[in-house]
């Protein structure tokens, strides 16, 4: 048996990758759509921040667990603002439940689809709790915006997230 070459080593182990953990369909698209919304926002006053996930989980749903939804947890961190999203999704719906520490008054956009959507943006006030929910959210990109109804502080948004 001859020895493989360095180029052709490489080739067998690029092709295991390819064939056990393919790129997933349309991942290439929705980071374009990510960057060029990241972009747009550049030339406005929003701040885009750094978006950690935190947890990525399935539970089953239904009395019975008949059906099953997907749910994970992101957190976000603007300065001293610290959000929280659990993002909950059932076939096409979704719903996102947030929580501001510390609470302030503001009000919480969520913009999903195209930056061109003609789709009106779902919102929410956030409670003396720093409690809010976004419920019928269609399943896609989406993007939340914050303002704070104080306004000597800027609206923020955070980076693209998938429903």
């Amino acid at each position: 048996m001859s020895e493989m070459s360095r180029e052709q080593l490489f080739e067998v182990v690029r092709s295991a990758y390819s064939a056990a953990d393919p790129v997933p369909d349309g991942l290439v698209e929705r980071m374009r759509a990510a960057a060029a919304t990241a972009a747009e926002d550049a030339g406005f006053a929003f701040e885009l921040e750094l978006m950690t996930l935190l947890e990525r989980s399935e539970e089953l749903a239904g009395a019975r667990g008949t059906g099953m939804g997907s749910a994970y947890t992101l957190r976000f961190v603007h300065g001293e603002i610290d959000l929280l999203l659990r993002i909950a999704r059932d076939g096409e719906a979704a719903r996102v439940d947030g929580w501001v520490v510390p609470p302030e008054p503001m009000t919480v956009r969520a913009l999903v689809g195209a930056p061109d959507s003609s789709l009106s943006p779902a919102a929410a006030a956030v409670s003396d709790s720093g409690r809010f929910e976004l419920t019928g959210l269609p399943a896609g990109l989406a993007r939340l915006r914050l303002e704070p109804h104080d306004t000597s502080r800027p609206p923020f948004a955070t980076p693209t997230f998938e429903i």
